[in-house]
């Protein structure tokens, strides 16, 4: 679901709305959610494709450039590979799964990389196997990236201020 007060035809104005548009271009072999994970919990047993989660960030910080006149945001997010799975199956069949969402992994940092949205990202990422976390049988990887704007909302605009702060301009 896109943010209409933020994200537009012209404009993503959030770091959510640019992922969903990377991940949406990526092809129809992958879904795209935006959950926190109590509803990706029950969310889960609705997907049946290999699925890119972003989890709703729980923190990060603003980069304030003075002379850009601009806000960027840098969101510690959580990016979740996910395929539903069967329970207790064997070792070599969970990590050609686990290998599978490592590859999904790489195609959508190549696709963040080459998006514009964000800085590249580079050098040491980790990742964290996720397995029987969730009441539905899934297997996975979890990142965990700093997700740095390129461009941010400036500062000379009303668009940071959401709709019933602006202004009536009717006056």
């Amino acid at each position: 679901m896109k943010n209409p007060a933020f994200d537009n035809d012209k404009a993503l104005g959030t770091v959510e709305g640019k992922v969903r548009s990377i991940v949406e271009k990526m092809g129809a072999d992958v879904e795209y959610r935006f959950y926190n994970w109590a509803t990706l919990n029950v969310e889960m047993d609705t997907i049946r494709k290999p699925t890119i989660v972003y989890v709703l960030p729980p923190s990060g910080d603003f980069y304030i450039d003075a002379n850009r006149q601009e806000i960027r945001d840098f969101p510690e997010a959580q990016i979740a590979f996910l395929c539903s799975t069967e329970f207790d199956f064997e070792s070599e069949e969970n990590d050609a799964l686990i290998e599978q969402m490592k590859r999904l992994c790489y195609r959508f940092i190549k696709a963040i990389n080459d998006s514009g949205y964000f800085s590249e990202l580079e050098g040491k990422l980790p990742y964290q196997v996720l397995y029987d976390h969730l009441d539905e049988n899934v297997t996975g990887i979890v990142i965990t990236p700093i997700l740095e704007e390129e461009e941010g909302v400036s500062l000379c605009e009303d668009e940071y201020e959401t709709p019933k702060e602006s202004p009536d301009k009717t006056e």
